[in-house]
Formats: C-alpha cells, structure tokens, sequence
C-alpha cells in the first residue's frame, strides 16, 4: 500500500488539528458565556477525574503500536497477529477501568461529579473500538480529517440547540464525548480494509505487556503532571478557581498542540528509518523538526504573556479576568511542553528508550504535585500555574541529561538563541503598542501583525536558517503562480 510524504501527512494533519482547535474556540467560548466558571470548572474538574482511568484503559497501547506496527506494516500476517493481541489487551484494560471508574465515582467525595465522570469515561470504550492507532500505522491521515470534521460539525449545532442555560452542562460535557470519540463507531468497519481481526491461531500477550507498561507509565506520569493542578485546585479550592484556570490552560494547551501537529505524524516514519539503519534520513527530519517548534513556540510564548488579558477575554467573556494573570505565567509552558513531548515521542520511542522517558515524566510527576500541595493551599491558581511550568522544565532538564546517552547532535539547538533574541525583541515592540492605548480588537491586530515583522525582521538580521527556508518557500510559490 501506497505510503503518501511526510510532507502531506504533516499538511493533513495540521488541517485536522487546526479543526481540533476551530471546535474548542467555537465551543468553549460560547459554552463558558452560558455555564459560567463554575459550570465549566464542573466539568473540567470532573475530567480531570475521568481522564486517570481513560489514561489506564489505553495503556501505553497506541504508541507502542504504532511503533511496532510500522515494522511490520508489509507483512499482513504479522501485522494482523499484532492488532488482534494488541486489541485483546487492550479490551481487558479497558474493563478493568471503568469498573474502577464506576467505583471511584460512587466515592462521598465525587457525589456531585457522578454523572459527569461516568458520562466522560466513556470515552475509553469509543478509544477501544476505534482502534486509532491502526490508522497511524498505515499514514491514512485523510480518513482521520474527515471523520473527524464530519462529527466536530454535528456536535457544534448540537451545542447551539441543546446548551442554553447554565444547567445544561451535561449536555456539554457529553457533547465533548461525541465530538472527540463518537466517530470512532465507524472505526472498526473502516480498519478491515487494512487487517483481518482475530485472524491468528494462537495469542502471544506477554511480550507486548513489558513495553506497554514503560510507556504506560510515561503516560500515568505525564496526565499526573498535566492534570494534577485541576484535580487538586477542585479538592483544595472551588469550581470557580478550576474554571479561570481551565480558560487560561485550554489557551496555552491550544497553542502548544497547533505547534506540534506536524510532529505527530513522525513516528511510524522515524522508527522505519532507524530499523532501516538511515541516520541521515533520520537526523535530518529530527533537526528541522526542533527549529520549527522553537522558531514557533518561542513568539508564542511572548506573544502570550503580550495579550493574555485580550485573549481571555475573546475567549470566554467576563466574569475570567483573573484567568489572565495564569495564562502569564504559563506562557513558558507552551515551549517546554512541546519539546518534552517532541524528545519523548520522536526520539526516545523509536529508539525504544522509553525507561528514560519514563524516569523523566515521573520525576516531573512527582515535583509536581509536592508544589500543587504547597502552592495552591498559599497563592491558589497562580501557585498551580507556577507548579505546572516548574515540573515541565524539571522533565526538560532530565530529558536532556538522557538524550546524550544514546543520541549527540552539537547542532540541534545551535539556532535557539536567534529564537530567544528575537522574541525579547518583539516582546519589547509589544509593549510599546500596549501602551498606545488602542481598543481591544485593533491592538491584537496592530501587535500581532507588527510583531510578527519584527520577529522575522531579527531573524533575517541574525540569519537564522528557517528564516531563509521561508524566504525560499515564498519564491517558490509565487514562480508556480
């Protein structure tokens, strides 16, 4: 079967993750308007409960598979061996989950989030069903967009006609379920065009459970670290806190995954060519990777610290102002998460280094919820936001500390300098325009459009690569014209 560029794999999956983040900045802002804090921090606080055991039920299955996959992806007997005793593992995880689940809900202290946690986890059957990994392996990004715009359009008139008062949070909440899940009904039809299920004579479990576990740990670790500040701001603090802090993560979330989405189509193809031993193939995707995220996610970051009040209140409307002082504090999250999950998920995994990875997330885990555990009880959202960017620069560090281990490139951060010294320059631009006093909507036009010049306009002045490879681009295009 054909395997289309990563070129097309990485445009189809931008488009799908653009329409991910098209859905939530249609629907978050208009949901927030009509729940209000603390209908919306209901509703987080009570998927960041759910969220633990849809982690458990997926295991560490979908990377695992999508690695081992793309080895075999050529021979169908074996593939169809490995999706038949990866879907049998993956259907008693999933049992045991939301047994478990249901358990953890009948809890005194989650008495008024039952019905959302039960509504949330079912998202762990839709995942098995779905088999989304299956796609992955076989680069069928097309089938994924599709699908997935199809269900995110049903949901958002949905949302319009059935969310109109602040008691209809459920309905919001299963409305999430559908728009991120529901499409995978179709999934398992879809995926006999690629394998035959439980067409193999004998089940070998075993040897798949000890990688699985490694990443699955990586997984419980990283949803600790990524989740922990919401779960324990609901048990420490209120729903009000959990929702002006859901505003100013969703945003900051939102932007770190924009940058990422053409990350996520590398996996199967990195593990392939290191199975094929092609290092320079290999090098070179991994370079250009790293300086699209930092060129990308450095402005961001400034740019966030620039406009968090704006974009808050674009975002959801009043009664959030004091989610803008978080999204501040954030902003340097959005760099530190997607390079952790860049190494993580691009580097260690096909190198089959997940034990490091492993290590990393739980330290980051860890340091994470000792400061939630100080900082929420004396300074509440903000101590979380602070906690939250700490743990994420923890993992970082350790990452990197591990990476020389088994991988050495003296040129992969050469240009991140160049990066940093234009950001602080158009980060001092964006303040003059602050102080010009413009209205709301033309001061993020004049300061995103100037700033941009600026950032670029130093990048040029410090011949910076991906300036010129834009450059290039842009003549490209318009000779084709």
């Amino acid at each position: 079967m054909k395997v289309r560029s990563l070129k097309f794999n990485s445009v189809v999956n931008l488009i799908k993750t653009i329409l991910g983040i098209i859905f939530p900045l249609i629907t978050f802002p208009y949901a927030s308007r009509v729940l209000g804090a603390t209908g919306i921090g209901k509703v987080d606080y009570a998927n960041s409960i759910s969220n633990y055991f849809i982690l458990f039920a997926s295991l560490g299955i979908a990377t695992y598979t999508i690695r081992e996959g793309a080895k075999v992806r050529d021979d169908k007997k074996k593939l169809d061996q490995l999706v038949t005793e990866i879907f049998v593992i993956n259907s008693i995880s999933t049992v045991v989950a939301y047994i478990c689940l249901f358990i953890c809900s009948s809890l005194p202290v989650f008495k008024n989030y039952q019905e959302l946690i039960l509504l949330n986890g079912t998202i762990m059957i839709f995942d098995l069903i779905g088999v989304n990994w299956l796609f992955n392996i076989f680069e069928d990004y097309i089938y994924i967009t599709v699908r997935t715009l199809a269900f995110q359009i049903i949901s958002l008139v949905l949302l319009f006609v059935f969310v109109q008062t602040p008691e209809d949070y459920l309905i919001y909440a299963g409305l999430i379920v559908f728009a991120n899940a529901g499409a995978n009904i179709f999934n398992i039809f879809y995926g006999r065009k690629y394998v035959s299920f439980f067409k193999c004579s004998k089940l070998n479990l075993k040897k798949h459970l000890k990688p699985i576990f490694i990443i699955f740990g990586i997984g419980i670790a990283s949803q600790i670290y990524l989740n922990i500040d919401t779960t324990m701001l609901g048990l420490l603090k209120s729903d009000y806190d959990v929702g002006l802090y859901s505003a100013a993560i969703k945003i900051n979330r939102t932007l770190g995954t924009l940058i990422s989405s053409a990350c996520a189509v590398l996996i199967p193809r990195l593990s392939y060519y290191i199975k094929m031993k092609m290092e320079k193939e290999y090098r070179n995707i991994v370079n250009t990777t790293v300086n699209y995220i930092l060129s990308l996610s450095i402005p961001c970051a400034f740019g966030c610290a620039l406009l968090s009040s704006e974009c808050i209140f674009l975002f959801s409307g009043k009664g959030f102002e004091g989610a803008a002082p978080i999204m501040r504090i954030l902003s340097p999250n959005i760099i530190f998460a997607v390079m952790n999950g860049f190494l993580a998920y691009q580097i260690f995994i096909p190198f089959g280094k997940e034990l490091y990875t492993c290590i990393a997330t739980f330290v980051g885990a860890i340091l994470n919820v000792v400061l939630n555990s100080i900082f929420i009880i004396t300074f509440g959202t903000r101590g979380a936001a602070v906690a939250t960017v700490l743990a994420e620069i923890s993992v970082f560090i350790i990452l990197m500390y591990y990476m020389k281990k088994f991988y050495q490139d003296k040129t992969l951060f050469k240009e991140v300098w160049k990066y940093l010294v234009a950001g602080i320059c158009m980060f001092i631009v964006g303040l003059g325009i602050a102080a010009l006093g413009l209205g709301l909507i033309l001061k993020i036009l004049v300061t995103v459009v100037i700033c941009i010049i600026c950032y670029f306009g130093v990048l040029m002045i410090l011949k910076a690569k991906i300036a010129f490879v834009v450059i290039d681009m842009l003549k490209a295009r318009i000779k084709r014209k």
